[in-house]
């Protein structure tokens, strides 16, 4: 195998005669030997929970690089990659003109705490695509945008009740676990362990594709379009 080495044992590289950009094998671990040695550094061996595998059995796949439609594991496997870093690839992986892109920015630097002309633009352009979106603001996560929105419709409505469709996903902020994904759908009550009730006492759960009759007392209604998690 030529290329990057995403894992190896070196003991058995060494005794196989490996270089630093060639593998003939013998050092390479498979996908159990990486995800148990990474378990024992990261809770459960993954950094998100849903990609443990547990509620499908088995261990998942590591990757080792990806191009295009498809991703490579560790153990040399050529796979049709149906997940593009759930929707966020939506060009492929390592699309040329992307990663030309980022390596022309990085070269300026990768993070200031200060705005940039870079940031401004990009918020134009989503504002000329999507004309909705008449400002924009930019967040590190899924979770940190849900978590800002649940803050900002409260304190511009005045109201506390936040409404979400059973089996919805809107990442991890205590308000929105409630029957989030495959959680508990019943109103008022958290979807995981953590969560008090108390922090889901105003998230109202309701079945998904049936437009509910609401309240004055509602600040907002978080949807998603396309569902993803509910199976």
């Amino acid at each position: 195998m030529s290329g990057t080495i995403p894992f190896c044992d070196p003991t058995r590289c060494a005794a196989a005669g490996c270089v630093a950009t060639v593998c003939k094998g013998a050092g390479l671990a498979s996908n159990e030997e990486v995800f148990n040695r990474s378990a024992k550094a990261i809770p459960g061996g993954v950094n998100s929970s849903i990609r443990a595998f547990k509620s499908v059995g088995g261990n998942p796949y590591i990757v080792s690089r990806a191009e295009g439609a498809r991703v490579w594991d560790v153990e040399g496997n050529d796979l049709i990659d149906l997940v593009q870093s759930y929707g966020a690839i939506i060009l492929g992986h390592a699309h040329p003109k992307v990663t030309e892109a980022i390596r022309s920015a990085a070269g300026d630097g990768t993070s200031y705490g200060a705005p940039t002309p870079r940031e401004m633009k990009l918020a134009e352009a989503i504002g000329e695509r999507v004309p909705s979106c008449e400002r924009v603001r930019f967040m590190n996560s899924g979770t940190e945008a849900t978590s800002t929105a649940v803050r900002l419709a409260r304190g511009a409505t005045g109201r506390k009740r936040i409404v979400t469709f059973n089996g919805n996903f809107h990442g991890a902020t205590d308000a929105l676990l409630a029957a989030g994904g495959s959680g508990l759908a019943t109103l008022g009550l958290p979807g995981t362990a953590g969560v008090p009730e108390e922090a889901v006492a105003n998230t109202w759960v309701v079945p998904y594709n049936i437009v509910p009759k609401l309240d004055d007392d509602v600040a907002a209604v978080f949807v998603e379009p396309v569902a993803a998690n509910m199976g």
